[in-house]
């Protein structure tokens, strides 16, 4: 997967429309405390550079994604790193749609025991693991 990838499928598409609104994070203070380098490739911000976040504009960082509907659904921006540790895993396994399907299947189990969550939100979620 890649970030195109990622921010379509689980940013915009999963309702058919985007119900994720960017958080921003304001790098003024950080300019004032001298947290932010510029160098001859561009701007630097640790933030950035851990993978946290990602430029949007001079002055604003993206740190993640929140549900409109409900701010407690937060989203992370797109991980390298992790998307590297998945393809890694994947890789070693002889069978990965057999051992996803063993994985989707214990989860459901799992999910199934919780009386007041209903069967379709359930699927939902299940569908969500890689």
């Amino acid at each position: 997967m890649n970030i195109e990838k990622y921010r379509k499928w689980y940013l915009q598409e999963n309702w058919a429309e985007n119900r994720f609104k960017m958080i921003k994070y304001n790098i003024t203070i950080d300019v004032i405390h001298n947290r932010v380098f510029n160098t001859a490739y561009g701007r630097v911000h640790p933030l950035v550079s851990s993978g946290k976040a990602f430029w949007i504009n001079n002055y604003e960082l993206c740190i993640g994604y929140e549900l409109l509907e409900n701010s407690e659904i937060y989203r992370p921006i797109f991980s390298y790193d992790r998307q590297q540790i998945l393809n890694k895993i994947n890789m070693n396994i002889v069978n990965s749609k057999k051992f996803w399907n063993k994985v989707k299947s214990k989860y459901f189990i799992t999910l199934f025991k919780v009386k007041n969550l209903p069967v379709v939100c359930i699927e939902n979620i299940i569908n969500m693991i890689y």
